[in-house]
């Protein structure tokens, strides 16, 4: 498990340094290829969990709109071409369901089909306009989107060490916070965690002691929550991973969940500190 595992986590390091250090279409063209990717794969699964629950969907062609959605968004094509791609969706499954011979049934399907991209798409498109600020000019975005990811990763890499740490060390006796979605998170963990963000947000963002210590409490917590959402939901599907895509590491959704609030969150911090440029 751990060498497919490091395997993984290698080229996924090699793909995104890439998207990020190579200063032309190229790094912009890996970027899209891997989200695109992420997109289908993040929907798919979602709607396999949820047809584990008896919640049936237009899984594929659900899939495919999130794709071609990241696609559009990527190359920057215009607001009224981005909406001809779930407008087609919609069309198709308003036909879909007036066909069908259970009305309720494909009416389901169809919320269901709704809920995934809102899920799924929605959040990683604010990730793709973060790394789109300054494109071709001063490419600030793609080094907004570094900070991001690894100040995200180091609370949660930091509250499983810690938390880990404190569990030897006590015996077994760390605080739980929420074990009936995560029995392994506690409070100890936690508290690790934020520190770990908010040392690696002061040395990334350099904006500002407060404004550092702000960030870093707001990724470490937005990551903690969105981490926590997976956790519930493959409770409720009765699923360990959410896939098997990544050997492994399990799902896209595992990959990104800590990273799904996070995207508009920081999104929206940057529009109210007047940082979008």
């Amino acid at each position: 498990m751990f060498l497919p595992r490091l395997l993984s986590f290698v080229i996924l390091i090699i793909l995104f340094g890439l998207s990020i250090f190579l200063k032309n279409w190229i790094g912009l063209a890996i970027f899209g290829g891997i989200f695109t990717i992420a997109a289908f794969g993040l929907t798919y699964e979602i709607l396999s969990m949820l047809e584990k629950k008896g919640c049936k969907s237009y899984k594929l062609t659900t899939s495919m709109t999130a794709a071609f959605l990241i696609i559009g968004i990527v190359n920057n094509l215009s607001y009224h071409f981005l909406l001809i791609i779930p407008g087609i969706l919609m069309i198709t499954m308003w036909i879909q369901m007036l066909n069908h011979r259970k009305f309720e049934e494909a009416l389901d399907r169809m919320i269901h089909s709704a809920a995934a991209l809102m899920m799924g798409v929605l959040p990683l498109s604010f990730l793709i306009a973060i790394y789109m600020m300054g494109e071709g000019t001063t490419y600030s975005g793609r080094w907004l989107v570094v900070a991001l990811v690894l100040t995200t990763k180091a609370g949660d890499t930091g509250a499983y060490c810690v938390g880990m740490l404190y569990h030897k060390i006590s015996g077994g006796r760390n605080h739980k916070i929420v074990p009936n979605i995560s029995p392994k998170k506690s409070w100890e963990g936690t508290i690790g965690g934020c520190i770990c963000s908010i040392a690696v947000s002061i040395l990334l963002f350099n904006n500002g002691l407060v404004n550092d210590v702000i960030v870093g409490m707001l990724l470490f917590f937005g990551g903690f929550y969105g981490d926590l959402v997976e956790s519930a939901l493959k409770r409720t599907c009765g699923v360990k991973d959410s896939g098997s895509v990544i050997p492994g590491m399990g799902g896209v959704y595992d990959v990104l969940d800590s990273l799904l609030l996070n995207a508009p969150l920081f999104y929206f911090y940057l529009i109210l500190k007047n940082l979008i440029y």
